[in-house]
């Protein structure tokens, strides 16, 4: 019920964004899509947890156990975020012919320092975090308790989490959407290793944002 209520708030804020920017109500630019229905998502998440009585530790918002190892966590996981986006493509192509990501609603930062640099601010704000709230500390919990005591349980949120995230990312196109699944595993397998602290993830979710950021930029 929880995964229902905060999917039918997204879609429904998705479908009012649309509207409203094809009836010339609202132009918030083409990189801006979508921004509003994360933010009803990750309000509407918020509002169901404290609805259920649970604390902001149990969505992954807690203390590290070592504040030492937070930086090689962050770094860690942005090496394996780098490593992958960089290889899976590579591997996948032996195979299939992979479609490259339409970053085309971002075309307006491509040599414009004082564009990437907003984006590179306003990304953890409107991407970072409110995705790993709604996709890792709500929704693998809540796929967790939909699985029961299976013990692959937690394999199988990560994965149907990843799914989901791939799927939102419609907007890059299929290669986009196999890019967000593999970001997706990576973000939700790194979420339940290092301990369900997403301050964590969140770093390092920031961080591949400004790579993906400079990389526009430099393109």
């Amino acid at each position: 019920m929880d995964i229902l209520i905060v999917s039918a708030a997204s879609i429904g804020a998705f479908a009012l964004e649309s509207w409203a920017s094809s009836a010339g109500l609202v132009d918030a630019g083409d990189a801006a899509r979508g921004a509003f229905a994360v933010i009803v998502g990750v309000l509407t998440t918020l509002a169901v947890v404290r609805h259920r009585g649970e604390t902001w530790s149990d969505l992954g918002f807690k203390r590290p156990a070592r504040w030492s190892t937070v930086p090689l966590w962050v770094v860690g996981i942005l090496g394996a975020f780098v490593a992958s986006q960089t290889l899976a493509p590579k591997l996948l192509s032996v195979f299939i012919e992979l479609p490259q990501p339409d970053f085309s609603r971002y075309d307006a930062i491509v040599g414009n320092l004082p564009a990437a640099i907003a984006m590179a601010l306003i990304l953890p704000l409107t991407a970072a975090i409110p995705e790993e709230i709604i996709y890792r500390g709500f929704l693998i919990g809540r796929l967790e308790a939909v699985f029961g005591g299976l013990a692959a349980g937690p394999v199988l949120a990560v994965a149907v989490q990843s799914l989901v995230f791939a799927l939102i990312h419609f907007a890059w196109g299929i290669g986009g959407i196999l890019l967000a699944g593999i970001m997706g595993a990576i973000w939700g397998t790194a979420y339940m290793l290092c301990g369900r602290n997403l301050w964590i993830v969140i770093m390092a979710h920031s961080g591949g944002h400004i790579l993906l950021v400079v990389g526009l930029y430099l393109s």
